[in-house]
């Protein structure tokens, strides 16, 4: 049992207080639901509707609903976890109750940062940074999580990491090892995608690859240790984008393979045609020109346009990169303008955040 778990559950069973003990049950229903555990999560919520579900404890109804959104959010990324959260922060700032609004927006942030919504995303941060305390580790984690994300999407290593460092510090205070998880597999993740779609203009050198693979090994490892289950899938696609880059093109494909039909996946950065045109650009890379174009499942990027600005950048250079080869994939002429279009809109993503990060100016302890 992780410390923060064990020391929830000392409180609840030393608790007399029905309300004190109905939000302990909840924050245990939030920390089960991000590592996984959806059924045991889920009968705690049960439990507590059963006592307080017509609104009899505002303290109550807030961690509630923070842990409903959590559920949601990991056991399926259910778009209507964010109306969950959505719901928890509202209803915090009508109480004035800080630690909630605190952590409710920075995990409204975290959302809104996957889908790439950064205008709510800087909204969400500055309302968790006025409210959130020093030692309010929850949300001072899951914050510098989001911070540190943004900063290696736009290209920043060194604020990513400061950011990183800060949120695991206050991970490891708290006893929070789900969070420690988090943090490692949002680097991994975050830094492979970025790694990915600067191969798309020139070739990654082998030691930023080696060192993605750190990181994605310890993401692995650590969720195994951990028994982490949530979203477990992704750190398994992680590895088979990686191998693309490493050119271990027949594992890569073996590996893409499995993860069909896996999941959950988010809709803003997964499309089952993607992973089929991985697929497809491993058979070309290995020669195997026919098969890859029988198993070609599209020849237009457009058909990727609900995907983040990176996912697109890269299916456009696959395909670019396969015409050239073979020119049953598509014109290479029209792709390269394709690629070069949103190679450009990429860039312009990266040069707006890095600018509102810079604007944004919230320091971490160990930079004041």
């Amino acid at each position: 049992m992780t410390q923060i778990l064990a020391r929830l559950r000392r409180d609840l069973d030393c608790s007399v207080d029905p309300v004190n003990r109905a939000e302990l049950s909840a924050q245990i229903a939030a920390y089960l639901a991000r590592v996984g555990k959806f059924e045991e999560a889920r009968q705690l919520v049960n439990t507590i509707r059963q006592h307080f579900g017509q609104g009899q404890s505002g303290r109550v109804t807030v961690w509630l609903m923070l842990a409903e959104g959590l559920i949601q959010h990991y056991e399926g990324l259910n778009p209507t976890a964010l109306e969950r959260i959505r719901g928890a922060q509202v209803l915090g700032l009508a109480m004035g109750y800080s630690t909630i609004v605190a952590l409710a927006s920075a995990w409204k942030a975290h959302i809104e940062f996957e889908r790439s919504d950064f205008k709510e995303m800087f909204t969400s941060l500055h309302l968790a940074t006025k409210n959130v305390g020093a030692e309010e580790h929850d949300a001072q984690a899951r914050l510098a999580m989001v911070l540190s994300n943004a900063f290696l999407i736009a290209g920043n290593r060194e604020q990513g990491h400061l950011w990183f460092k800060h949120g695991h510090r206050h991970a490891v205070e708290n006893g929070d090892q789900a969070s420690i998880d988090a943090l490692l597999y949002n680097r991994a993740a975050f830094l492979l995608a970025r790694l990915r779609t600067l191969n798309c203009k020139e070739t990654v050198s082998l030691s930023d690859i080696a060192s993605v693979r750190m990181e994605v090994a310890s993401a692995t490892n650590l969720q195994a240790l951990l028994r982490v289950t949530a979203l477990q899938d992704h750190v398994r696609l992680l590895d088979a984008r990686l191998q693309l880059l490493e050119t271990k093109f027949e594992s890569a494909i073996a590996a893409l393979q499995a993860v069909r039909g896996a999941g959950p996946f988010a809709p803003h950065n997964f499309d089952q045609k993607f992973i089929e045109l991985e697929i497809c650009y491993g058979q070309m890379m290995l020669g195997e020109t026919d098969a890859a174009v029988a198993h070609l499942p599209t020849n237009k990027v457009s058909e990727f346009s609900s995907l983040d600005i990176d996912e697109r950048v890269v299916a456009a250079w696959m395909m670019r990169t396969m015409a050239e080869v073979d020119s049953r994939i598509g014109d290479y002429a029209d792709f390269s303008v394709e690629f070069e279009n949103l190679w450009s809109a990429y860039s312009d993503m990266c040069e707006s955040l890095s600018t509102e990060l810079a604007r944004f100016g919230y320091k971490s302890d160990r930079q004041h």
